[in-house]
């Protein structure tokens, strides 16, 4: 094995340092095995932190779902409940993050040794789907030769463990784990690392720590008796009784909670010292969320440690990095997904479809209110400053699903805000004066915006038309 020297500039020829004679030039690392798929489910099934970092991610990721954009959202979401995507999609990424990669078939009537064509797809195809971890999916043919095509480095063919039946890759939504260099992936048929792998050296580390602290906990309280002429006892064959007497004496300290002792015997209590376990469990808990990429707070459960610590700012760089993980791992494998799902839904393919991924933080009932308040408060600097209409509030309002309105009376609202936008000329001392824009408005407005807001909405909710509001209470009623 050839020693690599590390070299940061500083050299000592006398010392050895920055030499192949120092003990850290010949550090290195080391390759480690990729798929090791039985330890690491033993981990997962038998140690609660180990399933913690496999599962508080995935959870996550999906634990506010998403948010459909279309005209027929709503069906869309139908169909989700009614296959269970949500579920099988967490079950997916846990898998994805336990051994490297998860598949879910798609179960459409089509036949799943050729290519799904999703031009055949109509509505209600998508029977069903199934989730299975890349262990249970066995490469058959594997595409080498096409570098241009999606799965180029992944299987054309699968089948699945305790079966025989070629399934095309089509069929299936892949979800793959930690990345890896190209080369690496296609020894590991284009899937990707485990996320737990590299964790385990740390865990081990944790509950080896914890073992050797209960251990010890069995010895924090020792009793020690001195007896006097004690060696002499034992050198004349005297310690069975010796052992017996004492054995009495653990026996009654432990029923009845009572030390009896010979008047030449003195009893002490030795305490073991404790105080340094704590900041060494707290050290090795710190090194293995930096490795999960989890906060202490939300993987542990712990509180936020120091003065005026809440453990916000962690929890804001957490909800961070899992909506980057949902960009990055959970967006691919969800379009291959909606490429069927959508279809199933609506019998074709809408041109506006999109979605995006519900925060994470939600707010409480005090922080929506605030935050609709200063949302509020912008619409009318805005409204009085002549950028938007009271018709483009309402709008907004209703695409957030805050409030619903009539779209023919927003129309009607919208065409009269345009028509009041310019006045006639005014007349000042004989004087024809141009009446700008903005002023025509403030005019057109002669309540304050928030008034009239609030004075329009109530008389169309009363069933009165927008043009009769809008003329009451700009005072052109006739």
């Amino acid at each position: 094995m050839t020693a690599h020297t590390a070299a940061d500039g500083l050299v000592n020829v006398v010392s050895g340092l920055g030499t192949e004679k120092s003990k850290r030039s010949h550090n290195q690392f080391s390759y480690s095995a990729l798929n090791s798929w039985q330890q690491l489910d033993a981990a997962f099934q038998s140690n609660w932190l180990a399933a913690q970092i496999v599962e508080v991610p995935a959870d996550d990721m999906t634990r506010e779902w998403r948010d459909v954009k279309c005209a027929d959202a709503d069906d869309i979401r139908v169909e989700e409940d009614r296959l269970g995507i949500p579920t099988a999609v967490n079950e997916a990424l846990c898998w994805a993050r336990l051994f490297g990669g998860g598949g879910i078939l798609m179960l459409t009537g089509q036949p799943l040794d050729k290519p799904l064509d999703l031009n055949k797809i109509r509505k209600g195809d998508l029977q069903r789907v199934i989730v299975f971890d890349r262990w249970d999916m066995s490469a058959m043919v594997m595409n080498q030769w096409n570098v241009l095509a999606a799965n180029y480095l992944q299987p054309e063919f699968f089948t699945i463990r305790g079966g025989d039946q070629q399934i095309h890759w089509t069929h299936f939504a892949r979800f793959n784990g930690a990345r890896l260099p190209l080369r690496q992936r296609a020894q590991l048929q284009g899937w990707g690392d485990s996320v737990l792998r590299k964790c385990l050296d740390d865990i081990m580390d944790l509950v080896s720590a914890k073992d050797g602290i209960a251990e010890l906990m069995q010895e924090a309280n020792i009793d020690v008796i001195t007896r006097t002429g004690l060696a002499d006892e034992l050198a004349s064959d005297q310690d069975e009784a010796i052992t017996n007497r004492y054995a009495m004496f653990a026996r009654m300290k432990s029923i009845v909670q009572l030390a009896l002792l010979d008047g030449d015997e003195k009893l002490d209590r030795q305490t073991l010292n404790l105080s340094g376990v704590a900041p060494i469990i707290e050290t090795f808990m710190t090194w293995i969320s930096g490795a999960a990429d989890i906060p202490v707070t939300r993987l542990f459960g712990t509180s936020a440690k120091g003065l005026n610590a809440t453990g916000e700012g962690d929890m804001t760089n957490y909800h961070n990095s899992i909506r980057s993980k949902q960009t990055t791992q959970l967006d691919p494998g969800m379009r291959t997904l909606d490429e069927v799902l959508v279809r199933s839904a609506l019998g074709y393919w809408p041109d506006d479809y999109n979605y995006v991924w519900n925060p994470l933080k939600q707010l409480d009932a005090a922080q929506q209110a605030t935050a609709r308040k200063t949302q509020a408060d912008a619409d009318i600097a805005y409204i009085d400053a002549g950028v938007i209409q009271v018709s483009q509030v309402q709008r907004n309002l209703q695409a957030s699903e805050a409030y619903q309105f009539d779209p023919d009376q927003i129309d009607e609202l919208e065409e009269l805000e345009d028509a009041n936008m310019f006045k006639e000329p005014v007349t000042v001392e004989g004087e024809a004066t141009e009446v700008e824009p903005s002023q025509g408005k403030a005019q057109a407005t002669a309540l304050d915006s928030a008034t009239f807001i609030t004075a329009f909405n109530d008389m169309t909710a009363a069933g009165i038309p927008a043009d009769t509001a809008v003329a009451v209470l700009t005072g052109d009623a006739r």
